[in-house]
């Protein structure tokens, strides 16, 4: 019988979508209903309209204002949401808060904004805001506009017990900075402008992410700063003369502020006078270009010269990865811009190490400094002569992903190229903005070639989406043979963009030269580098690399008790781990920590032979029933504040860490899907985001009805979403069994089925690249996939968010979102001699504050990518996310589920692939009654192997 219903309910699916097809136009834009569709914007929380440089284009002709209205934070006119007054003309705003001011201008003209800020305790992440002018977002870059954090180092570089160097600890410095409101990319070099005519205003500040106080606003246009030429008059109209005495050395690891914790000391070991440096022992004595590119960030030092004079400032430099380009820094001294050449200073491209005083091509730079006081250098990251550039291209960017779905809309997303679609007839004003972008493209490829002076391989991404771009609009029958290449090439172009954004710098030292003073040597000379190259490899043998930051002797710990940690997942983390470590837990509790970097297989055999760890760290999510089942993993349920600390955790974590009433792991990380959607697809669709399947499938069905795809997780997570959702199991109640043969399992996996098979959902894709172009604007993924995003696809930054998974309604009209869940885990072998001090390591590794510390350095080493999914609900709202973020995410949480490990489990999960592989074929689900009775066997027999009931 329920065959039948299933067999009926495939039959009906397709008839609808072929309903649905027919009744369109092939070639027509399909929207929602104009009334469904109103105010989709405003649900969405969009913003749609110019850019920027639109925007300016509409006053080439209006000049600065001349009012200077500075206005008190507190005397503001309006406030929403979470606004404190709190001492003085000092207001608290939070995330959730807009607060207004209400000013006149008697001249008419272009003005920017300054704010007066502190940062606020929070999660330590950058601060994001939205400005609007009387009540308006003028132009997209007023979305998201960042202010800066204040970060110093707590302590001097200390040594391992190897002489190695140890990165210092961090903390925030509360510290008050007045500054002018910039884009958040900064593809303008100066501040962001507004133009207003004479009369009364309002400016609008909005929350957006982590909290900040305000003192005050002003609205003014940004001082006049003199060019070189008028600066060095001044200094001989005073007399000023080349300083005496010796130059002053600034090693760039002795940094004074900073404004990222990213921005930390490395080693640098590819010359031999990189200061300081040793042929065996880590030195961090760089500050690395891999961290030290994006654009506002800025680090500053502290000098000290001895005589009142004028100065050369040398920076001993590499930039060796951005090929074929320069990189651009604004130089401040005692926290202003010197003169107008200082605010893009150009670093060439270079494999090795060079030494040069800052300057021009005809001169170096000169900088009066005075004697007995602190001056401080500023050297801020900006895109310089690049910066018009890259927002050319951009803006480009946007045009042409529009061209693309637009194209889409016509073809599918495999265009046919024996077909001829009539594109003259059907997108000829597409067809002429194909030239006008590629123009745009040769305009800038040919401006960096005269910068540069070379063709180099950074302007190859503009020239070949140039020729493609011509060659279509010239002949547009070779549009459908071009399609697939073109969305690569719209790929490749905004990895372009996100590549010479980057504006990386690696800094040595920083030497303030009396004016006309010899330059440093930048490398070594021969027979220097040859003796450094020796030393290093004769030493490399008799390095110990196991020691991972150690700083107690063995012999000196030979009365406290040591805990040997097995980690898995990489030099970086383990680096983390052992710097945590050295500075938290062992000085809090007194126990040693052995951390040992190991491969993954190691583990398991280590521990049956007795050899193994105290605890190891990274385990897959298989792995503690596995190894319980063979007695090598301790049951942490036996400690006595054991309920404490699984209550760090959802309860679906432990799930598939509990077995038989023992619990054999702590979880580490936690993943599980949420709904990405891109706002500016779903707007121009008139959509919103689908909260229920029937919701979900009427967007699918105006999606493909657009030739766009929607993404789903195939095989066994696609299939737990539907059978969870229905109050289903993998297993029978006393885990002995697969549930393979049941409805609401054999239901779940036609469910899955049919939207590869009816609604031929793609199964082979690259998510980030689809999500990108707009080609795939609605997708089911891991929450994770949020980290790349951020990382790899900046040029859609504001255009899409994540909501929780679409749920089934159930009777009493609430909806169930339930999906399944994945991770990694601690656990605590069972040969281990001091369980005590292991359980106060897991319970230490576990907890928010180190959770949450992790979690940021993971993400200063590598990236926005590397974003640390932590398991410990406490620890993860701390990390970067917005309000709204992390409002869906921790919905979503509430609805994920666990799914036990039993013994044989491997194969549950193998032949659901397999049963996937043949009904993505057949459409049928009875594939997977096909390895009911193999599976149920293996589990039954894993079970008589370890002794288990049957």
């Amino acid at each position: 019988m329920n065959k039948h219903i299933r067999i009926g309910r495939r039959v009906l699916a397709g008839i609808m979508a072929l309903v649905l097809v027919s009744q369109v136009g092939i070639f027509d834009t399909v929207k929602a209903e104009e009334n469904e569709a109103a105010d989709v914007a405003s649900a969405l929380n969009y913003y749609q309209g110019s850019s920027y440089l639109e925007y300016l284009s509409g006053y080439e002709d209006a000049s600065f204002g001349k009012d200077v209205k500075e206005i008190a934070a507190a005397d503001y006119s309006e406030s929403q949401g979470d606004v404190e007054k709190t001492e003085g003309q000092i207001i608290y705003t939070g995330e959730d808060s807009e607060v207004t001011w209400e000013f006149n201008v008697q001249s008419a003209g272009l003005y920017n904004l300054m704010v007066e800020y502190m940062s606020a305790e929070g999660n330590q992440n950058g601060i994001e805001r939205n400005i609007l002018v009387d009540g308006q977002i003028l132009y997209k870059e007023m979305q998201y506009v960042s202010f800066t954090r204040t970060w110093k180092d707590v302590e001097e570089i200390k040594e391992d017990i190897n002489g190695n160097d140890i990165r210092p600890a961090q903390e925030e410095v509360q510290e008050w900075r007045k500054v002018y409101v910039y884009d958040s990319a900064r593809y303008s070099n100066a501040p962001l402008a507004f133009y207003l005519e004479a009369g009364t205003h309002t400016v609008t500040i909005q929350g957006v992410r982590e909290p900040m106080y305000l003192a005050s606003v002003t609205v003014r246009a940004e001082d006049g700063i003199r060019p070189y030429s008028e600066v060095k008059a001044e200094y001989a109209q005073k007399g000023y003369s080349a300083a005496a005495g010796e130059p002053v050395k600034i090693q760039a690891e002795n940094l004074y502020r900073k404004s990222d914790y990213t921005l930390y000391q490395t080693a640098d070991r590819s010359s031999a006078i990189t200061e300081p440096q040793h042929p065996s022992q880590v030195k961090l004595n760089q500050i690395s270009g891999n961290q030290y590119k994006l654009a506002g960030q800025w680090i500053t030092w502290e000098v000290e010269v001895p005589e009142d004079g004028l100065y050369n400032i040398a920076l001993r430099y590499k930039q060796d990865l951005l090929s074929g380009m320069f990189t651009s820094r604004t130089l401040l001294i005692d926290g202003e811009i010197p003169f107008q050449e200082a605010r893009n200073l150009s670093f060439g491209y270079s494999g090795s190490w060079q030494v040069d005083a800052l300057g021009n091509d005809e001169e170096r730079y000169e900088f009066y400094l005075t004697a007995g006081e602190v001056h401080t250098i500023t050297l801020e990251v900006t895109l310089g002569e690049l910066a018009d550039v890259i927002a050319k291209v951009d803006s480009s960017l946007t045009q042409m992903n529009q061209i693309y779905r637009e194209i889409l809309l016509i073809t599918g997303a495999e265009a046919d190229i024996y077909r001829d679609y009539n594109f003259d007839d059907m997108i000829g004003d597409t067809i002429e903005n194909m030239k006008v972008q590629a123009d745009i493209l040769k305009e800038v490829s040919v401006y960096l070639e005269e910068e540069v002076g070379a063709k180099g391989e950074q302007v190859v991404a503009l020239d070949k989406l140039n020729r493609q771009l011509e060659k279509m609009h010239e002949d547009p029958t070779q549009i459908a043979s071009n399609f697939s290449q073109y969305k690569d090439n719209i790929a490749s172009l905004a990895d372009w963009i996100a590549n010479v954004s980057e504006q990386p710098l690696s800094i040595d030292y920083i030497e303030v030269i009396p004016s006309g003073g010899e330059l440093p040597k930048a490398e070594a000379g021969f027979f220097g580098a040859v003796s450094f190259e020796v030393q290093s490899f004769i030493n490399s043998f008799f390095t110990d690399y196991s020691t991972l930051g150690q700083t107690v002797l063995a012999e000196e710990s030979e009365n406290q008790t040591t805990v040997e940690v097995w980690i898995t997942s990489g030099r970086d983390q383990s680096n983390i781990i052992r710097q945590l470590i050295n500075s938290s837990f062992t000085p809090q509790t007194g126990i040693n920590v052995d951390l040992k970097l190991v491969n993954a297989g190691t583990l398991l055999p280590s521990v049956l032979s007795s050899q193994g760890p105290d605890l190891a760290l990274g385990s897959v999510m298989g792995d503690p029933i596995n190894y319980a089942m063979r007695n090598a993993v301790v049951d942490l349920s036996q400690f006595s504040d054991y309920e404490e600390v699984a209550g760090r955790f959802h309860e679906s974590a432990m799930v598939s860490y509990t077995f038989d009433g023992a619990v054999y792991a702590l979880p580490e990380t936690q993943t599980f899907p949420m709904l990405f959607y891109r706002k500016d697809i779903l707007e121009e669709l008139g959509l919103t985001v689908p909260n229920t399947w029937d919701e979900f499938f009427e967007v699918v069905s105006i999606l493909q009805r657009n030739n766009m795809e929607v993404g789903f997780p195939q095989g066994m997570p696609g299939m737990q979403i539907f059978l969870y959702q229905n109050g289903g199991s993998l297993y029978n109640e006393d885990l002995t069994k697969a549930t393979f043969n049941e409805d609401a399992t054999l239901d779940a996996f036609q469910s899955m089925l049919d939207l590869f098979t009816t609604y031929k959902f793609p199964r082979d894709y690259s998510f980030q690249n689809r999500f990108r172009t707009g080609q795939m604007p609605l997708a089911i993924q891991d929450y994770t996939e949020y980290n790349g995003l951020s990382a790899f696809a900046p040029e859609i930054k504001g255009l899409w968010s994540m909501a929780p998974i679409p749920g089934t309604v159930e009777e009493d009209g609430e909806i169930n979102r339930a999906s399944a869940c994945s991770g990694t885990c601690a656990i605590m072998l069972r040969g281990t001699e001091c369980p005590d001090e292991a359980w106060e390591f897991l319970k230490w590794w576990t907890s928010a504050d180190v959770q949450a510390s992790f979690a940021q350095e993971m993400k200063s080493v590598l990236g926005k990518a590397a974003m640390h999914a932590t398991a410990n609900m406490e620890a993860i709202a701390s990390l970067p996310w917005t309000k709204e973020e992390y409002t869906a995410l921790y919905e979503q949480w509430q609805y994920v589920t666990g799914t036990p490990e039993v013994p044989g489990n491997y194969y549950v999960t193998r032949n659901i692939g397999f049963a996937s592989v043949s009904g993505y074929t057949t459409g049928n689900a009875d594939e997977l009654l096909h390895w009911t009775e193999e599976t149920n066997d293996e589990i039954a027999r894993k079970r008589e192997e370890f002794g288990l009931d049957q």
